[in-house]
């Protein structure tokens, strides 16, 4: 089921292993992904194509749920909360079907301020 795939993914990208492999990466994103962090921070694949570490994070995944945009894109949403502050994020990300594998194309984090979790 695509759903499943497309959150075992998800998952993967919120390992430390995954997250500081360049390999990996280039497995799991478009090669023009682009995100705008929870942080604000905007990251883009080719501008980081060298090193393609996007970092070490200690965040669980809930809630996830995929929408079908079109039959070679989806929508995904899901919640996470980070262990080391505590904090809530509303995520969603773009998801496209490139030569028979699902790739992220866009991730983006939004913080759920406190008096609203």
């Amino acid at each position: 089921m695509l759903a499943d795939l497309i959150e075992r993914q998800e998952r993967a990208l919120l390992t430390t292993e995954v997250r500081t492999s360049p390999e990996q990466l280039r497995r799991l994103l478009t090669d023009d992904f682009f995100e705008i962090g929870s942080s604000g921070r905007m990251l883009y694949r080719t501008a980081n194509a060298a090193t393609m570490d996007i970092g070490e994070i200690h965040i669980t995944l809930s809630d996830f749920s995929l929408e079908t945009v079109q039959d070679d894109v989806v929508l995904a949403t899901y919640r996470t909360e980070d262990h080391a502050t505590g904090r809530i994020a509303l995520r969603s990300s773009i998801w496209v079907n490139v030569d028979g594998q699902w790739k992220m194309r866009f991730h983006q984090g939004t913080i759920v301020p406190p008096s609203q979790t």
